[in-house]
């Protein structure tokens, strides 16, 4: 649901412009009467309209923001439209409805004034001394000089934020001035890129602003119009205004109702505003290109060692604007990414992943590898000297895995960390960990979102056993065999030998997981004691089986 502020009714008031209560007030009316719709006298009134008779089709003729004054008989003389008029007027904007005592009737329909009161449509009734052209004067006078007072505030505000950019402060802090600015959070939406968002949505829990999230996706909001409001998620409006972009992905400037309503005024300077947007776009993509190159350059070297002096390293990371510290430590991690996704998507990830702020970590550096996400993250001094160490900095990768999933849009992303490292000179070891980590975790099947390398326990030991004959020939052993009956017979036994493990040594959650008969399955595990001489109950004959299934997975020459 959207989160209100009741505090801010006064403020809403005061920037709605001259309003019917404004109007009110003023000396001219004084002997004026308020029938009736008191909760909408603070609806801003920006044009006046005399009108004798509300006839025909009324949105050919009245505009949002009118207030009008009755000059004919139409209400006293077809009592038949009072019951639909309110509705009508409402619809296409009027903010208040006046007419001169001799036209009021006490005997107006009561569907009429129940009407008015409900949907909050003001009906005054002036006194009949007063001359309408004068009262019309007036109102324009008072609307007029509020309009160029909010045209100055206008001003105001382009400049601000015009010199706020001109001072390279970036796009983050050009978004959270404009959300202090209009007082709702902004949201920059592109296409094939995540929302950049402002303060108020960085900072909010990912639970509750998930769906909002989701609304504010690209091809969502590029449905409506190219300007204009629109209601997300049943809970949300929000104003969109579509940025100009040269040579660039179309974009989107959104202002979101979370805080308070959205006032003409804050309509009226995201308008402005986002051409200012689309040149900030426009510097972003260029740095990004530029340094983006630099960058991913540093960091493929940095992780695959070769970058070995301590100067070479400082010199390369001052060149491409690493920010990660030196002399702090440090780990490289592996973002386990959907099968689907395609090496310039990883690209594309790493870049906006550069850009972006995290709450949980102060320093992040992502690049593709391949096909492959990786990030280098420092870890805090205070985490790493903790007593409690490894709770920590645990706590730490499960805050920052849940801002990549929202960051990403995968809720199903897991993360392969390496050890910590204290010198940027053994990085490449951290980067290496995490693969293995990866690579075992789904060779044997590891539960968790996290998988460090230190919770690899024995299979981390497999990646030491050197590659030779005698590895090998242990592979061979009980591998090949079966791998030669499986196609010529087609009996799927290295495929059962390795279900079974998995169940246990069940049988009948074999045969369930591989939709066999169950005697089947016996059938297949008699027939692999017999081909390979051993027995299934004998613990040191299947630990060794085990392992032989798993150093057959982790080495493909093998395994395949």
């Amino acid at each position: 649901m959207a989160m209100r502020n009741d505090n801010v009714t006064r403020s809403q008031v005061e920037e709605a412009g001259f309003t019917v209560k404004d109007l009110l007030a003023i000396p001219l009316l004084k002997e004026a009467r308020l029938i009736t719709g008191d909760q909408g006298i603070h609806r801003a009134i920006t044009q006046v309209n005399v009108v004798e008779h509300l006839d025909g089709n009324l949105s050919s003729w009245i505009r949002p923001g009118q207030f009008l004054m009755l000059t004919g008989s139409s209400l006293k003389d077809e009592p038949q439209r009072l019951h639909k008029l309110v509705s009508e007027l409402m619809l296409n904007g009027a903010v208040a409805l006046a007419f001169k005592t001799n036209l009021y009737n006490d005997e107006w329909s009561s569907d009429f004034m129940m009407n008015a009161r409900l949907l909050g449509l003001p009906l005054i009734e002036l006194p009949g001394e007063i001359v309408i052209s004068e009262l019309s004067n007036l109102i324009m006078e008072r609307v007029l000089a509020q309009e160029i007072s909010q045209y100055a505030e206008l001003q105001n505000r382009i400049q601000s934020m015009t010199s706020l950019l001109m001072g390279g402060s970036g796009l983050y802090t050009y978004l959270d001035a404009m959300e202090d600015t209009l007082g709702n959070p902004v949201v920059v939406v592109r296409e094939n890129d995540q929302p950049w968002m402002s303060r108020g949505l960085r900072s909010a829990e990912p639970t509750e602003i998930w769906p909002l999230l989701q609304s504010l996706a690209f091809r969502q909001v590029a449905r409506g119009s190219s300007t204009g409001f629109m209601l997300v998620e049943k809970a949300y409006q929000i104003y969109v205004k579509q940025i100009s972009t040269h040579k660039m992905k179309q974009a989107y400037l959104v202002l979101v109702q979370r805080n308070r309503d959205i006032q003409p005024l804050d309509a009226l300077s995201l308008d402005r505003l986002a051409s200012l947007t689309g040149l900030e776009l426009a510097n972003l993509e260029a740095v990004r290109e530029i340094e983006g190159k630099y960058l991913e350059q540093f960091m493929q070297d940095w992780l695959s060692g070769k970058i070995v002096s301590e100067a070479d390293w400082k010199l390369r990371a001052e060149v491409c604007g690493c920010m990660i510290p030196e002399g702090m430590p440090k780990c490289a991690f592996l973002v386990g990414l959907q099968a689907s996704v395609t090496p310039e998507n990883v690209r594309d990830i790493a870049r906006r992943l550069r850009s972006e702020r995290f709450n949980s970590v102060d320093t992040l550096l992502a690049t593709a590898i391949g096909d492959q996400l990786a990030v280098v993250i420092s870890i805090p001094p205070n985490l790493y000297g903790a007593s409690d160490r490894d709770e920590a900095i645990s706590q730490l990768m499960g805050k920052l895995l849940q801002e990549l999933r929202t960051f990403v849009g995968d809720r199903e992303l897991k993360l392969f960390v390496g050890k910590i490292i204290e010198r940027e000179d053994r990085l490449q070891a951290s980067w290496a960990q995490a693969k293995r980590a990866k690579q075992v975790a789904e060779v044997c099947r590891l539960p968790g979102e996290i998988v460090t390398y230190d919770r690899l326990g024995v299979y981390s030991l497999l990646y030491l056993i050197p590659s030779g004959d005698e590895r090998e020939q242990f592979i061979s052993r009980f591998m090949v065999p079966l791998q030669l009956a499986d196609r010529k017979g087609g009996g799927r036994l290295l495929e059962t030998l390795d279900m079974f493990f998995q169940c246990n040594g069940n049988i009948k959650l074999t045969s369930e997981k591989l939709f066999a008969h169950y005697n089947t399955v016996v059938y297949r595990l008699e027939k692999i004691q017999s081909i390979l001489g051993i027995s299934l109950d004998d613990p040191e004959e299947r630990l060794q089986l085990q392992l032989t299934l798993k150093l057959g997975q982790i080495t493909p020459s093998i395994s395949g």
